[in-house]
């Protein structure tokens, strides 16, 4: 009896461990509208690597980040980084892969290409990849266009 009973749960268990799973298509983060390559390690004015392409990220309490070179701002007070390191700042809302161009909801509001470069949207001119920079009274109004 006890010889059975192990060889049935035996086969039971093999069978659950080699049946496939039925998992809906996952969103790409824990947070509607994250794009693809988003950091969930991402701490506010922390160093980060990447402020060209998939600049997006998450700080601890879900707070929307986005990765930038910013002038002036440096752990050693040169006017640019070390090489290779930006800084992780406030972002607008994300609303995860746009298409270039394409209808935008409106201002304070913040995208990812199909081929990752951060977008703002710029109104009239719909979504439009590039970031905003400090103007000459540091006020964040010049828009850059990514290169």
């Amino acid at each position: 009896m006890l010889r059975e009973f192990v060889i049935a749960a035996a086969v039971a268990g093999s069978a659950l461990s080699v049946a496939p799973t039925a998992v809906a298509d996952e969103p790409h983060g824990p947070f509607p509208g994250d794009p693809p390559g988003m950091s969930y390690d991402a701490y506010l004015n922390a160093p980060c690597y990447r402020w060209d392409r998939f600049v997006f990220g998450r700080g601890p309490g879900g707070e929307p980040l986005a990765c930038h070179w910013i002038p002036g701002q440096s752990p050693i007070g040169m006017d640019r980084p070390p090489e290779g390191v930006g800084f992780w700042v406030l972002s607008p809302k994300i609303y995860g892969v746009q298409a270039v161009g394409s209808p935008c909801p409106g201002s304070q509001a913040a995208a990812q290409s199909p081929d990752g470069l951060p977008m703002l949207c710029l109104g009239a001119q719909g979504w439009q990849p590039g970031s905003m920079h400090s103007g000459d009274w540091g006020n964040g109004n010049d828009f850059y266009p990514a290169s």
